[in-house]
């Protein structure tokens, strides 16, 4: 792919350009010298678009600490199977890497770090979410764990525990001069063999008095214990899981809605109930209709649109009923992150957005929005844009394999993303091979993922608050929630990959092949192809839920 020009944004005004600017100059100038104004002079911006996205210069250090702590919870679904020790270490080598670039800054600013009153201050209360986080990162350690106590309250308190011993070795971290914190390697190992000796052995008489006596002293002395009510946020978590769709890599059911999956979205639900606000949901979905005309009934939108608008509406209108500021979602519309890709142009995808944005207005949807790369970036070149979303926040190619090679959860998600990609191609390409559409739809499938991965990682630097849904099915702990939005016969499939068949007594999603070949009757809605209907004596398979 080639390298996208300088040239390629006009007005680069992204979250994300002016942290990064931020950073770097903090790092290489020195914290106490820069000002926000030198920030917006280094950016190519004015001062008044920094302070649309940053109230204070202190916000850009919490700006840090948002982006340290949405790569952790990214990476939760990869962390270690196995004894707590492991899992603990292993959480502690990621937090320390991704940190590693800003040391400088970090170790520049420990005074205040340290400054329970200071707003960048890690125990203040400005930083009351981020511990919370951390919190929930640290519990979903210990609860994952093969060796993890039984216990609810016990969890809670070696979670409490674990995460005030975190800060020490960070703090420690920032001390240390040997080579490549080689004493800081060796006091994590050290730290593991503890965990390892000790854990087994916690749900005895002696483990409960002990965390019962020291979880408290470390809350109080910390602040890692918030009086913070989860009531209103675990309700709320719960209403969204409910909808969820998981990948499925082994006999567990993984519908099972379990406490992990519940702690990572507590903090971000928290963030905005704090504060009385609406709950921000975003949804990279939504990106314009296959060109596979065995699967859809045209370029433009129809009722599995419709439906699929209906149902997130209702979602936003449940979370009202439990949460009186309600929420609003944000589809984030990825056409043209992969127009290139799945073979649609972009011309067919600002059709399918304008048609969308109608549907909205004609739905009456007050808590939903479309946005699109082009609201984000400000370009004149759409293929430049995409190259640039890769160089910037894409993944190089040789991980991404590794992970599907080495990992269920991967391997699934890529499956599946393969699988709609090879029919596509088949469809789009007769005269081939099924063997080689399939091979050649491997490449494809890779960067397909990889894309999705740069976009969500923009995405999350835009709005780092925000609580991220999915439309393909998520590892049960990820920290993205995959979100049944229609009655579909596939996990995978979508409005924009299938057809609306409605029946006597219910409707389902399928492919248009499968709704023809069963004798349903297609219905036009505004001079457009809008869905079938199935005939008395059609086949009325149902799906799998």
């Amino acid at each position: 792919m080639a390298t996208p020009s300088a040239s390629v944004f006009s007005a680069p005004t992204t979250r994300w350009h002016l942290l990064d600017t931020g950073l770097r100059l903090f790092e290489t100038q020195g914290y106490p010298t820069v000002s926000v104004a030198d920030i917006a002079a280094a950016a190519g911006q004015p001062l008044s678009e920094v302070y649309r996205h940053f109230g204070s210069k202190d916000d850009f250090v919490l700006g840090l600490y948002q982006r340290v702590h949405d790569a952790l919870e990214a990476g939760v679904p990869d962390l270690p199977a196995g004894p707590l020790a492991r899992r603990f270490q292993a959480l502690l080598h990621t937090k320390l890497a991704l940190l590693a670039p800003h040391y400088q800054l970090l170790r520049s600013q420990l005074a205040t770090l340290l400054d329970a009153d200071a707003p960048t201050g890690v125990l203040s209360p400005a930083t009351e979410n981020i511990r919370l986080r951390g919190l929930a990162l640290c519990e979903i350690v210990v609860r994952g764990a093969a060796d993890a106590p039984a216990d609810d309250a016990l969890i809670m308190q070696l979670a409490q525990t674990l995460y005030a011993v975190h800060w020490g070795v960070l703090g420690l971290r920032l001390l240390d001069r040997s080579a490549q914190g080689q004493a800081t390697d060796q006091l994590l190992e050290l730290l593991s063999t503890g965990l390892a000796l000790t854990t087994p052995h916690l749900s005895t008489l002696l483990g409960p008095f002990l965390l019962g006596q020291i979880s408290p002293v470390l809350a109080q002395f910390t602040h890692v214990a918030p009086a913070v009510d989860f009531e209103v946020a675990r309700r709320v978590a719960k209403l969204v899981l409910r909808h969820r769709k998981t990948l499925r890599t082994g006999p567990d059911d993984p519908a099972t809605v379990d406490e992990q999956s519940i702690a990572l979205q507590l903090p971000k639900l928290q963030y905005y109930i704090s504060q009385n606000l609406p709950i921000h949901l975003i949804l990279p979905a939504f990106p314009a209709k296959s060109p596979n005309p065995h699967k859809v009934l045209g370029k433009l939108p129809d009722l599995g649109e419709e439906i699929a608008l209906t149902f997130l509406q209702s979602l936003c209108d449940d979370i009202r009923q439990v949460y009186a500021p309600g929420a609003r979602l944000s589809i984030c519309a990825d056409g043209r992150v992969f127009a290139d890709l799945v073979q649609v142009s972009d011309a067919d995808v600002s059709a399918y957005n304008e048609a969308l944005k109608q549907q909205l207005q004609h739905l009456g949807t007050p808590d939903l929005d479309v946005l699109n790369l082009e609201d984000l970036l400000a370009t004149n070149s759409f293929d430049e844009a995409r190259a640039w979303i890769v160089a910037r926040y894409g993944e190089p190619l040789d991980e991404l394999k590794a992970r599907v090679r080495d990992t269920d959860h991967h391997r699934a998600l890529f499956n599946g993303i393969h699988r709609f990609v090879s029919e596509d191609g088949l469809a789009l390409a007769p005269e081939k091979s099924k063997s080689r559409v399939k091979e050649e739809s491997k490449e494809v499938a890779y960067e397909v993922i990889r894309r999705s991965n740069a976009w969500t990682r923009l995405l999350a630097q835009e709005f780092p608050h925000a609580v991220r849904l999915s439309i393909h099915p998520q590892h049960p702990h990820s920290d993205k929630i995959g979100l049944r939005i229609t009655r579909a016969a596939d996990d995978w499939l979508t409005p924009w990959h299938g057809v609306v068949l409605l029946r006597d007594n219910d409707y389902v999603l399928m492919k248009r092949y499968q709704a023809e070949e069963s004798g349903a009757q297609l219905v036009a809605k505004d001079g457009h192809p809008s869905h079938f209907v199935a005939s008395p004596n059609s086949s009325q398979t149902r799906p799998n839920y």
